[in-house]
């Protein structure tokens, strides 16, 4: 409790900086579930409460408060969010960094989509979207518009792997990552139908590699498109190339 106060009013200069707050109120109230958040190490917001320094005299107050706030419709998260991030990332400078899509279900009806930044062993949010959906596969009609919002808050500058699993391996995917130059990493089921200059067309399953054994073919087409080659590695930087 003694470094609350400390904490609380640098996250409030911290979250200050987008400059695109309705309300002041609902900018301190951010500021306090994140102090919460960070002291009790907890998604609970009866956690947070104790840590929250106000004239509240019932705990039940502040959980109500901080319940409007994660309900309140007029609050834009990606606008506020976005400018916070895109300076964190511009200072990595040369650094590679990673992308990572994932899909994660809920309750065996909705699907979360996210697309996030992986560093230090963790996965920090870019973009996130929901929907009702009943499986964690979704086709890239669904999440090209995330793709979007992913790629105008990263730097143009810099080299960029993107990483999926083989519930997104998709060749629509995979022709805007090539025009906003990233590289990719993306896991494909042994049904995939790959062709390489010399050899006859098969399945996935059907290469066989010792453990721990990598192999790099260029070019190949999977499915029976073209992909990557020594001589198309490289795109544009186009920032709107998911669209």
């Amino acid at each position: 409790m003694e470094n609350t106060p400390f904490l609380y009013h640098t996250l409030v200069q911290v979250l200050s900086q987008p400059e695109k707050w309705s309300d002041l109120r609902h900018l301190k109230t951010l500021a306090w579930m994140m102090v919460g958040l960070i002291q009790a190490r907890r998604v609970s917001l009866t956690a947070w409460v104790p840590y929250l320094l106000g004239r509240a005299r019932y705990a039940q107050s502040t959980v109500r408060r901080f319940r409007r706030w994660l309900d309140h419709e007029k609050i834009a998260v990606a606008s506020l969010y976005g400018p916070l991030m895109q300076p964190a990332l511009a200072a990595w400078g040369a650094h590679v960094r990673y992308v990572a899509l994932d899909t994660s279900m809920l309750w065996n009806a909705s699907c979360g989509i996210r697309i996030v930044v992986l560093s230090r062993g963790r996965a920090v949010p870019l973009v996130w979207t929901g929907l009702e959906h009943g499986s964690a596969q979704v086709s890239y009609d669904v999440y090209k518009a995330l793709g979007d919002r992913a790629a105008a808050l990263l730097p143009p500058h810099g080299r960029v792997v993107f990483l999926a699993d083989r519930g997104c391996a998709d060749t629509d995917l995979m022709a805007p990552l090539r025009q906003l130059g990233w590289h990719l990493r993306l896991r494909i089921t042994s049904s995939f139908w790959l062709s390489r200059r010399g050899r006859c067309r098969g399945k996935g399953g059907g290469i066989s590699l010792a453990r721990g054994q990598a192999c790099c073919w260029h070019p190949v087409w999977l499915d029976g498109q073209a992909l990557w080659s020594r001589a198309s590695r490289c795109g544009t930087s186009s920032r709107r190339a998911f669209s």
